[in-house]
C-alpha cells in the first residue's frame, strides 16, 4: 500500500513531514497536483478512491495501477484539472 500526496497548484505543500531535513537534487516525491483540492477529493471519494486526510493533507491510497487508473479517470470525468509532479520542485527550500 502505498499514498500518494494530492495538492493544490500554488498552495504550499503540506506533506513536508516526512521530507529529510536537507536534500539536494537526489531527492523526490511524486505526488498530484489539481487545481481545485477541495473538488478533486469529492470526485476521488465518489468514484470509490480511498482518501486519507490528516494535518500533513490529502493523500490517495494506491497497491497499484488499477488505483491510480481509477483516480485519474475520476478526474478526467469531473473535468478537473491535474497532473503528476515531483513535489519537491513546487516546494521551496531556504
Amino acid at each position: 500500500m502505498g499514498l500518494l500526496p494530492i495538492t493544490e497548484k500554488g498552495k504550499p505543500v503540506t506533506c513536508q513531514v516526512d521530507w529529510p531535513l536537507f536534500y539536494m537534487n537526489d531527492f523526490s516525491r511524486m505526488g498530484i497536483v489539481v487545481t481545485r483540492l477541495d473538488d478533486a477529493v469529492i470526485a476521488l471519494k465518489n468514484s470509490g478512491c480511498a482518501i486519507h486526510e490528516n494535518e500533513q493533507g490529502c493523500f490517495l491510497d494506491i497497491s497499484g495501477e488499477k488505483q491510480l487508473h481509477q483516480a485519474v479517470q475520476a478526474l478526467s470525468a469531473c473535468h478537473l484539472e491535474y497532473e503528476m509532479a515531483d513535489l519537491v520542485s513546487c516546494a521551496y527550500q531556504g
